[in-house]
């Protein structure tokens, strides 16, 4: 894993939660454009110190997006814990939108070239598998229509989450009436058949592949990168 550091010297580690820190605030504020230079700046170290722990920017970015994974993924089965199978997708699906309008960098990363590494696609389909829990019980309990799929819900979260970010600033908290829309549209009383099955992974996975590059893109080593360890200061 990117952030396993258990060999490293007490001087190290306190570099290293400090540069995470500093990471975890900077690109969830400013997402995907955010410089190692801004992080650098943020953590008071130079940025070369950071590029000896994380050799691209790639890297630091895909170890804030295995924090929030993680995290969303702790959501999800302290979730598939609760007595209440209602309750507990719900629950989940508004802690899950919550994650990509408070971090613009899950948002905008999610679904990109980046997911491709081993570790994330660990956690995503751990994720995959604790949701499709989650979905299953509260069809079982009849509060869920039977033919929403995991796929469907990931979707959902996906395009709430990404509208409400860029609503955020102009009507915060607007997402969570359109999440409280979703639950009233996923529950069975009155739902009609749906005309159209739902996406297979497969087609989920090349649609994300073809996204616009602000979504999917790679991102490069990037500003910030000092030539020599004097440039960084």
């Amino acid at each position: 894993m990117v952030v396993e550091a258990p060999h490293l010297r007490a001087d190290a580690r306190r570099n290293l939660e400090r540069i995470l820190d500093a990471a975890r605030v900077v690109f969830a504020e400013e997402g995907l454009e955010a410089s190692v230079a801004d992080v650098a700046e943020r953590a008071g170290v130079g940025t070369a110190t950071i590029f000896r722990r994380f050799p691209a920017k790639d890297d630091l970015v895909a170890a804030m997006l295995e924090r929030e994974l993680t995290s969303i993924l702790a959501t999800a089965r302290a979730a598939a814990e609760n007595d209440n199978p209602a309750a507990a997708i719900g629950d989940f699906l508004e802690a899950a939108v919550a994650s990509f309008v408070e971090d613009r960098l899950f948002c905008e990363a999610s679904g990109g070239n980046l997911f491709a590494r081993p570790r994330l696609q660990a956690l995503t389909g751990e994720l995959t598998e604790t949701l499709q829990t989650l979905l299953k019980r509260a069809q079982k309990a009849g509060a869920i229509r039977k033919d929403v799929v995991a796929e469907d819900l990931g979707f959902l979260l996906g395009a709430i989450g990404q509208a409400g970010l860029r609503l955020e600033k102009t009507a915060p908290g607007a997402w969570r009436r359109y999440v409280a829309i979703v639950l009233d549209g996923l529950r069975p009383e009155g739902a009609h058949p749906l005309t159209r099955k739902p996406p297979t992974p497969q087609q989920l996975r090349e649609s994300k592949a073809s996204a616009p590059p602000t979504a999917a893109r790679t991102i490069k080593r990037g500003a910030g990168k000092p030539k020599t360890e004097a440039e960084a200061g």
